[in-house]
């Protein structure tokens, strides 16, 4: 009797096991990979080895390139910026890059601060949280910016169980980030001159941004950390009606006060808006979309970023 309750016992964890395999394995696959890898491999990285961490969403990662940065000037960097990550995202994960790596500095990418929201939506939620470690960072942005919903982050299966029916052979495939974080990408699409506004036109960030934004510094210097914040250049989305033109003239605006902001809290800052003619981005062939640069003018960009010692 006691061997037959010993061999279901065994039988049962075994099962259990192989089940728990498949469903991690499951879930690997149905996870979408674009940018929410750069979490895993930030968790693998090795301790204290990185002396500067990249925050912000997709303008930063479109625009730096870590490992050009490693191979052409021997900085080791990591790319920590996800798509769609909001302020409140950014201030969670610089507490992750202290709690993992506690880097020497940190360059933040602060084009989202024009923005008005603490998440954008759940589905650009995942690239943040899907693969994000298991460490005190992560519980306390769940809990901050998921609340109720946390489970579908912390087992995000549910989530994604009705993708099967779109899989394709890449979702079977290793993803295309760099051991860095790094990502590049060849589209080319023209792009036109970019409209600025005078550098002492301001308009404050949003509240509950600057909230954030200020437990972000305070998270750098209570834990002795560099803070350098920037922001990249971009065009309006699309061209032609006149509130969309508007609307990336306001945004300057706030980038402005950003600036002025980060002066009055001696924070080292840089509008690369006011530097286009210095950065001398090819509108035929350096963007991949009206907002983001593809591989050839990221390589520029990160050139010009190292040699001006703005990355370092």
């Amino acid at each position: 009797m006691v061997k037959k309750i010993i061999k279901a016992v065994v039988l049962f964890v075994l099962f259990a096991a192989v089940l728990t395999a498949e469903l991690l394995l499951l879930n690997n696959v149905l996870i979408r990979k674009e940018t929410s890898s750069v979490q895993e491999k930030f968790a693998k990285y090795k301790r204290n080895s990185v002396k500067t961490v990249f925050i912000g969403n997709s303008h930063q990662f479109c625009s730096i390139d870590p490992d050009l940065l490693y191979e052409e000037y021997g900085l080791e960097t990591f790319m920590l910026a996800t798509s769609g990550q909001t302020i409140p995202m950014s201030y969670y994960a610089v507490l992750e890059a202290i709690e993992l790596q506690h880097p020497e500095r940190i360059i933040f990418e602060a084009s989202y601060c024009a923005n008005d929201f603490r998440t954008i939506s759940p589905e650009m939620s995942h690239y943040f949280f899907d693969k994000m470690p298991y460490c005190k960072a992560r519980g306390l942005a769940l809990k901050d910016l998921v609340g109720e919903d946390a489970i579908n982050f912390l087992l995000p299966l549910g989530t994604y169980h009705g993708r099967w029916k779109e899989l394709t052979k890449t979702d079977f495939e290793n993803d295309t980030v760099s051991d860095r974080g790094g990502m590049h990408f060849e589209k080319i699409t023209r792009n036109d001159a970019i409209p600025l506004v005078k550098e002492y036109e301001t308009t404050p960030m949003p509240e509950e941004m600057e909230k954030y934004f200020d437990l972000l510094i305070r998270a750098c210097e209570l834990n002795h950390v560099e803070l350098i914040v920037y922001v990249a250049p971009f065009n309006t989305q699309y061209w032609g009606e006149g509130y969309i033109l508007e609307d990336l003239l306001n945004r300057e605006r706030i980038f402005n006060y950003v600036g002025e902001y980060c002066e009055e809290k001696g924070i080292e800052f840089h509008n690369l808006f006011y530097e286009l003619g210095a950065l001398d981005l090819d509108g035929e062939e350096d963007w991949m979309d009206r907002q983001h640069l593809n591989c050839k003018g990221q390589a520029k960009f990160t050139r010009y970023m190292a040699e001006m010692g703005y990355v370092r």
